[in-house]
């Protein structure tokens, strides 16, 4: 772990290189102290070997003796000692304390080929150890230091070689070995010192990493607030580099935040919108719905039996495959349940690919129907006043060219004329009142309405085209009638047309009946209108109450008599009082038409 870790790269960097610095700093000083120690002390030496020898070449044999002593004496307090050899290379005895004259001790310092290269004129110089097993004999304490450096150079009498005289010391090893000492505790402690200032270096340098490292991994997790502590008054990379993520950060924060609220945007308008909105992946998964597209694919699942809502319908999924191999956008209309829906898709794009797909669904039912509704009522309208303008036209023009010969025949033209002249009358108040009832401008003038004389009112008005026609008009009341309060010439007009309509679509010796239904304690009555004439097909009784609506299409309206609003009016004033109308119909049996009114009406706004 320390490896991969950043801190111990550099701590571990560190620490090696001035390791080797000091390691390869002390091999060097020690190479140097004993170097510096060994050419010392043997420059040294042969100074005084040569100083001894110029003055023993020229001192008589007598003061040599006395020399010699006193160089014995003056060495020793410098730790050197002296041997005096003769020709034949042995300690001159005569020449030497007792405490010095040892063979051994000779033996030990050179052999026999030195001592030859000694008389043969050469200065020798030796530097080595002597066992200490081989001179326990001696006294002297520096032997136990093993190290002897030793210098022997020959003397004359004139040219004659006469001997040797041998200096030796021995180094002085606790000076030198504790220089050596103190400089591998100086490095020993400096990789110490060192490791613990790379540590804290490391650190330090690595603390902003780390801290960067954390501060991206908590970004990840979403948490994009998250800032670097920055010290401005320590500006180094590190600090810029902190400097910048405070700054990105900020910066993705808010592409965030205004991501967010555009998102927040979207989905408010998607959820507002009326309109289904589908959104499919480069699959044709479906992604993102809104709640008429759920409500849709729904609808969808249920009339195709499937439950997993990820994938698109048939319709759907036919009009996806054209937008994907098309790359375009693409329009069609499908219906489901009798209902008629538009579809529009357009492919998303993502670098020139196509990555999904967007599909708006917006039912088109009403505005369908209403647009059939408006060419039928332009078609219908024109139909209703072209027939009685073309009587019009065609009886005046006989009027104007004498066709008529007698009064008789001019009068039954003039009343032609005056028949269709009404008719046109009330084509156009009929068509001028359901305007305003559509606009929510109905007049209601309440007031106590005997709902006994009114029936009795309407079975007298009706009653006359009903024996014309062989049909049986009855009424029927209950025992107990209620008092109400009703607009009582709107609700007349009401069984007017439903009455007028009811004996119309009755064949001869068929029944029309008026009745009344009330329950004690209830607080509205139904008005019951009911035939056993020709019935209205199961599809047609959605729109029987819509304008010149015709439920036999082979009925001309000269057959019927009426001008296709009646029905329509008939809603509007019922709903105007606040009550309801219902129909229920079968082919063959009859039809029977419920107005459910409260019994003191409240004026309602009536639209279509």
């Amino acid at each position: 772990m320390i490896i991969r870790s950043i801190v111990g790269k550099l701590w571990l960097t560190i620490i090696v290189l001035v390791a080797l610095v000091l390691s390869f700093f002390s091999l060097f000083l020690n190479m140097q102290v004993d170097k510096s120690y060994t050419l010392d002390h043997e420059k040294s030496l042969k100074q005084l070997a040569t100083e001894m020898r110029t003055t023993l070449e020229h001192t008589s044999p007598k003061e040599q003796a006395d020399y010699i002593k006193t160089m014995f004496q003056v060495s020793e307090l410098f730790h050197t000692y002296v041997l005096i050899l003769n020709r034949q290379g042995k300690i001159e005895t005569s020449a030497a304390p007792s405490n010095h004259m040892n063979v051994a001790l000779q033996k030990a310092l050179m052999d026999q080929d030195q001592l030859k290269q000694i008389f043969r004129g050469e200065t020798v110089v030796l530097n080595k150890k002597i066992l200490l097993k081989n001179l326990n004999q001696l006294e002297p304490s520096w032997l136990a230091h093993n190290d002897v450096l030793m210098v022997a150079t020959p003397y004359y009498h004139g040219k004659q070689l006469v001997g040797a005289i041998v200096l030796y010391q021995a180094q002085d090893q606790l000076s030198e070995n504790d220089i050596k000492w103190w400089i591998f505790y100086s490095a020993s402690i400096g990789i110490i010192l060192t490791t613990v200032f790379a540590f804290f270096l490391s650190s330090r340098i690595t603390q902003p990493l780390i801290q960067l490292k954390q501060a991206a991994e908590q970004m990840a997790k979403g948490k994009f607030s998250v800032r670097l502590p920055v010290r401005i008054h320590e500006r180094d990379e590190i600090v810029d580099v902190s400097i910048a993520f405070n700054r990105m950060a900020g910066h993705l924060e808010d592409s965030i935040q205004m991501l967010s609220h555009e998102k927040e945007k979207i989905s408010s308008v998607l959820q507002s919108m009326s309109d289904g909105v589908i959104s499919l992946d480069a699959e044709g998964k479906v992604i993102l719905t809104n709640p008429p597209a759920e409500r849709l694919l729904e609808l969808f699942n249920q009339t195709q039996r499937k439950e997993d809502q990820r994938y698109l319908p048939q319709p759907l999924d036919d009009l996806y495959q054209q937008v994907v191999a098309g790359s375009t956008q693409q329009r069609g209309d499908m219906e489901i349940q009798g209902n008629i829906f538009s579809v529009v898709m357009s492919p998303l794009y993502e670098r020139e690919q196509v990555r999904g797909v967007v599909a708006v669904i917006r039912d088109v039912t009403e505005a369908r129907r209403l647009n059939k509704l408006r060419k039928d009522f332009v078609t219908n309208v024109s139909h209703e006043l072209r027939t009685p303008l073309a009587m019009l036209q065609g009886y005046s023009e006989a009027l104007k060219d004498d066709v008529a010969e007698t009064p008789e025949e001019r009068r039954e033209i003039a009343l032609v004329i005056n028949e269709e002249s009404e008719r046109m009358g009330r084509l156009v108040s009929e068509l001028l009142d359901l305007a305003s009832m559509e606009a929510g401008h109905i007049s209601i003038d309440l007031q106590l309405v005997d709902i006994r004389e009114l029936f009795v009112r309407m079975t007298r008005k009706f009653q006359s085209l009903a024996k014309e026609q062989g049909i049986i008009l009855e009424q029927r009341l209950p025992e107990v009638i209620p008092e109400v309060r009703w607009d009582e010439d709107k609700i007349e007009q009401v069984l007017t047309n439903l009455l007028g309509n009811a004996i119309r679509h009755t064949p001869k010796d068929g029944h029309v009946n008026l009745s009344l239904l009330y329950e004690i304690g209830q607080n509205n009555v139904q008005l019951n209108v009911s035939d056993t004439g020709v019935g209205i097909p199961v599809e047609d009784i959605p729109f029987i109450f819509e304008r010149f609506y015709k439920a036999d299409k082979a009925r001309t309206r000269n057959e019927s008599g009426g001008t296709g609003l009646g029905l329509s009016i008939a809603k509007h004033l019922v709903t105007a009082h606040g009550g309801d109308i219902h129909v229920s119909s079968q082919l063959g049996k009859g039809t029977s038409f419920s107005v459910i009114l409260p019994l003191e009406a409240k004026q309602q706004n009536s639209s279509s």
